[in-house]
């Protein structure tokens, strides 16, 4: 099982994006495809003709196709990823990169705020 954020788990050998509360979504062998590799490809992002050669194995597939393939994966994501922590981000007439977005930590921030007003309205 691959890690990659938080709250969203993808599991390669299922093709299953799995929340941490366990709702999970299936993906399609090519949305798997997809998925890997903008994962791989970290924040440098995907060329258009490098995502046809991988998802279809071949470069003969039009732009629709494509663009119809991303819909549908950042359609499964938001189904289970709420806060927006991933977003597949279009790089205009390049291609597509993931992008994995760190929630807020809300506790660490909440307690340091309850510190400094506690210094604050104890201070002479």
């Amino acid at each position: 099982m691959r890690t990659v954020a938080k709250t969203l788990m993808y599991e390669p050998e299922t093709r299953r994006l799995v929340r941490s509360d366990g709702q999970y979504v299936s993906l399609s062998p090519a949305c798997s495809r997809l998925l890997t590799s903008l994962i791989e490809a970290e924040s440098k992002g995907v060329p258009r003709d490098e995502l046809r050669s991988i998802v279809w194995g071949h470069r003969y597939v039009s732009d629709d196709a494509i663009n119809h393939l991303v819909c549908r994966l950042r359609r499964k994501i938001s189904a289970l990823c709420e806060a927006q922590e991933w977003e597949i981000e279009t790089l205009p007439c390049q291609g597509y990169r993931l992008l994995i977005k760190s929630p807020p930590q809300v506790g660490f921030l909440y307690k340091v705020i309850k510190q400094l007003n506690t210094l604050w309205h104890s201070r002479p």
